[in-house]
């Protein structure tokens, strides 16, 4: 004989407690996390290589650029006769001017960074200077040195190559000229992410003598401020907006002495940027406004029907997926960073908004079936009316706890 079922045992049987347990154990291991990450100190080594300005330039820029040493210096002179030569040269310091013409950047990579660049180079000099360039059987396209090149030094001679006459001209003004066209792929030495998706990178093109002999004592390297410029491919499918340029020099002091014993050494250096930034509006469009509309399926979540349980808890977790999904095709154009960027700190905001509608959900859900329990109607009822204040609470809470972090994540 089957046994008639009891309602209100199998009533009972839907309400499960809290785990207590399991809460204290999940802010334990949170606890714990943080603790491990907190603790490792990963904290990176300076180096004694940096650039000094030492010029002003047509446009705001930094006072100091941190630089790897890209430079190889080939010639390994007698340290009696490199002493001796330095002296000499360091009483009457020899000048030159560069000016860079930049025709056209393509093939950027943050990735790498690198980018590729086409253009023309012209460098004016005295006799004092040419008359070193005899002594020395040197030439003076090969002497300047693109020092951020990514294959020195197996291309570098073939970087700069003279436009006519292999030898330079002899101006009216008792100068000497030589003009050179480039192309190459150079480093990206300065970039900053932290405002990702509202980006901007500085191309630079960095010129220095590759010369162990030419010091900043010795040689300086002026920049042609007046004759240097950009053409108008210069931002032709860059993907990028052109914000300008900016020229400058800088002393570039290595942190070693090349195996000669004199301490660290000083070179002029000058610096050649064509300055980029990404479109607002496209970013905007391309990326909050699909970040967005996935967040308002959050904010507007508790508007469903409370009978609707299955769908009402489903939705975060759908939201959660697409979060994921976004980031990581988002990302897949930025380099490996040591930081958060803007958008990371927008998406861990969206994940613990995602996070916190889910646990929503969970105890309205919970809270439902149990004022649908309530044998008082009245009670009942001021039990429902509870769960429905706390829906409409969710979407202004959700909305302003995310304005609000959003704006501290951007200013800081």
């Amino acid at each position: 004989m089957i046994q008639p079922v009891d309602r209100k045992r199998l009533q009972r049987s839907y309400r499960k407690p809290w785990n207590s347990a399991a809460l204290l154990l999940a802010l334990l291991s949170i606890l714990l996390l943080a603790l491990a990450v907190f603790s490792v100190d990963n904290r990176p080594s300076s180096t004694g290589d940096y650039l000094e300005l030492t010029s002003v330039a047509p446009s705001n820029r930094d006072l100091s650029r941190g630089t790897g040493d890209l430079l190889n210096r080939g010639r390994s002179p007698n340290p009696r006769e490199l002493q001796l030569d330095r002296k000499r040269l360091d009483a009457t310091p020899m000048k030159i001017s560069v000016g860079i013409y930049a025709m056209n950047n393509y093939g950027i990579d943050p990735q790498v960074p690198s980018f590729d660049s086409t253009g023309y180079m012209w460098f004016k000099w005295g006799d004092d200077l040419q008359q070193y360039l005899q002594k020395t059987g040197l030439e003076i396209w090969k002497v300047m040195t693109p020092v951020n090149l990514m294959d020195i030094p197996q291309s570098a001679d073939t970087v700069l190559v003279p436009t006519g006459t292999d030898k330079p001209i002899k101006m009216k003004d008792g100068t000497w000229y030589q003009t050179v066209a480039y192309k190459g792929k150079f480093y990206i030495d300065r970039k900053d992410f932290r405002r990702h998706p509202f980006t901007r990178l500085s191309l630079p093109i960095m010129m220095e003598a590759d010369d162990i002999l030419l010091s900043y004592g010795s040689f300086r390297i002026i920049p042609d401020l007046q004759g240097s410029g950009i053409g108008q491919y210069i931002d032709a499918n860059t993907g990028w907006v052109n914000l300008g340029w900016s020229m400058a020099e800088y002393k570039h002091h290595y942190d070693t002495d090349f195996g000669f014993g004199e301490g660290a050494s000083d070179y002029s250096q000058i610096v050649f940027d064509v300055k980029y930034a990404s479109d607002p509006w496209s970013a905007f469009w391309k990326i909050l406004v699909p970040l967005a509309t996935v967040m308002a399926m959050v904010v507007g979540a508790t508007k469903m029907d409370p009978e609707q349980w299955e769908v009402r808890l489903t939705m975060p977790v759908t939201v959660l997926l697409t979060l994921v999904f976004l980031q990581q095709s988002q990302d897949s154009g930025t380099p490996r960073l040591p930081y958060l960027t803007f958008l990371d700190e927008v998406y861990v905001v969206s994940y613990s908004l995602t996070l916190g509608s889910f646990l929503l959900m969970l105890w309205g859900c919970r809270r439902y079936y149990s004022a649908l329990k309530i044998e008082d109607p009245i009670v009942q009822e001021r039990a429902l009316n509870r769960l429905d204040k706390s829906d409409d609470y969710w979407p202004a809470a959700v909305i302003l706890a995310g304005m609000v972090s959003v704006t501290i994540c951007w200013f800081t």
